[in-house]
């Protein structure tokens, strides 16, 4: 397997749809509503969607089981991450960790090892990904004592392992899309339950004044991971994640442009470095 000039493109294009619907939490004026109202509609899509593709290889259910719990958390977590936290700082940390601890652990959880270019082009993409989010305002003090980003190193390491688990289990599914349906279907029960015990009304009355965005954000999701898990499929597990993280690039554009949070220069610095790494995972 490996990373041909059309899977990496369709990774970028997934990139970009990633960094797309994180921004839309982060504009929302309640994340945490808006969070559970994308979600609620990824598991209508989700289901919805097995109608047509049928349900992923038996082999597959354990690795969805765990991703699902896994993916719960991550929900919770990213709630926390962007209240109180920019776009950029936030998501650099969640975005800038895994391919490190994926490109460490591939080798011995999959058999995934990497050469000196994959793990030097993983490297630099981790280094300008974390770089854009100290470009835009991160800081040492910041992680060590802000909520929002402990929240997001609590949640890189949440997306490394369901990158892994996912990873695995949709190469035992048969297809990858199945997968992602079932995975969308059952990812947000526990996080929806929670939340309708919690207040249901405001759910209810949130949903129809912002129902289009819910169903915009929870379309770019599925679409961007269903891509990501497609090409996990025909391409080394280590080498799509970290090419994934090219999303920060996308993001901290958003950031600068949207959501007015400066440090636009020093931000393309550092994106030119995650597009060095990119350049060696093509080698």
């Amino acid at each position: 397997m490996g990373l041909t000039p059309g899977i990496a493109l369709a990774v970028l294009a997934a990139a970009l749809l990633h960094a797309s619907w994180n921004a839309l939490i982060r504009g929302a004026g309640d994340k945490r509503l808006y969070t559970l109202l994308l979600h609620a509609f990824s598991a209508a899509l989700g289901a919805a969607g097995l109608l047509f593709t049928g349900l992923p290889a038996p082999a597959s259910w354990p690795y969805l089981a765990l991703s699902a719990v896994i993916h719960s958390a991550y929900i919770m977590l990213l709630i926390r991450a962007y209240e109180g936290g920019q776009l950029a700082t936030s998501y650099t940390l969640m975005r800038g960790l895994p391919p490190l601890i994926v490109g460490l652990l591939s080798g011995p959880v999959l058999g995934e090892a990497l050469g000196p270019e994959g793990a030097a082009g993983i490297a630099l993409i981790s280094c300008g990904v974390i770089g854009i989010g100290f470009a835009s305002g991160l800081t040492l003090a910041r992680i060590a004592t802000h909520p929002s980003t402990h929240a997001a190193v609590l949640n890189a390491l949440a997306i490394s392992t369901y990158t892994l688990v996912d990873g695995q289990g949709a190469r035992l599914a048969g297809n990858p899309l199945a997968y992602v349906f079932f995975l969308s279907l059952l990812e947000p029960i526990g996080v929806l339950l929670a939340g309708l015990r919690r207040d249901a009304s405001a759910l209810r009355r949130y949903s129809l004044d912002h129902w289009r965005l819910g169903l915009v954000g929870a379309m770019a999701a599925m679409l961007a991971y269903a891509t990501v898990l497609w090409a996990m499929t025909r391409a080394p597990v280590a080498v799509v994640a970290a090419l994934r993280e090219s999303s920060v690039i996308f993001a901290v554009l958003i950031g600068a442009l949207w959501f007015k949070e400066g440090r636009l220069q020093s931000g393309i610095l550092a994106g030119t470095i995650v597009m060095a790494g990119v350049f060696l995972l093509r080698h």
